[in-house]
């Protein structure tokens, strides 16, 4: 329970806490419906259960929803290494019909969209993205997706890095490397940011962050 009052200290302008729903966005990080069923790992749609009812409870607390995606109509840069093979891949996604999970577009409501470059791992590449964040003076990112040692931790430390707080929903990203999952977790983006189970980031907010609500 230390830990979580830490994370939701209402006063520390680090912390997840200090910031209301008007502060706070939901991103949901590439789940494209072929990575759930055959990249993501064996995880993979356990994280995306999770991620649907993060979306669920973020919409219930009026937390702003992003999904994040890979423009499938878009090219690599001719400078991304194996481009060629890239959007070979690409190519076959698009006329494989692949799109996002349909749990996680079901009801869209106020939901936004943006798309980035195949070949930029980060969503904070998106173009639009830092300015709609930056215009709703959102300061908080709650992350969810796959993979956690592709998009979710490139799009960690680069929103870290443009001074976000950043927090890592663990049972709501998954890897085909399990290991690799805990380390990234455990090790590299604990020290940027906050990791959290969705059931814990869900209490700490409602418990904790009560002075600062909008």
């Amino acid at each position: 329970m230390t830990a979580l009052a830490a994370t939701f200290n209402a006063a520390d302008v680090s912390a997840p806490g200090h910031y209301g729903p008007s502060q706070t966005a939901l991103l949901l990080l590439d789940f494209h419906s072929i990575f759930v069923q055959k990249h993501g790992g064996s995880n993979a749609p356990a994280a995306l259960e999770v991620a649907t009812k993060m979306r669920t409870w973020a919409k219930s607390q009026d937390i702003q929803v992003i999904h994040c995606l890979i423009d499938l109509n878009a090219t690599p840069s001719p400078t991304c290494k194996d481009a060629d093979r890239l959007a070979g891949t690409v190519t076959a996604l698009k006329s494989s019909g692949d799109e996002e999970s349909i749990e996680l577009i079901e009801g869209g409501g106020n939901d936004i969209t943006f798309t980035r470059r195949p070949g930029c791992v980060s969503a904070m590449n998106s173009p639009g993205l830092d300015d709609h964040l930056q215009e709703k003076g959102i300061k908080s990112l709650v992350l969810t997706g796959l993979s956690t040692s592709g998009c979710v931790m490139r799009t960690a430390l680069a929103a870290s890095d443009a001074e976000y707080v950043v927090t890592v929903i663990s049972d709501g990203c998954a890897d085909r490397d399990q290991g690799l999952h805990h380390m990234i977790l455990e090790k590299m983006l604990n020290n940027r940011g906050y990791v959290t189970t969705a059931a814990e980031f869900q209490e700490g907010f409602a418990k904790f962050s009560n002075e600062k609500r909008d």
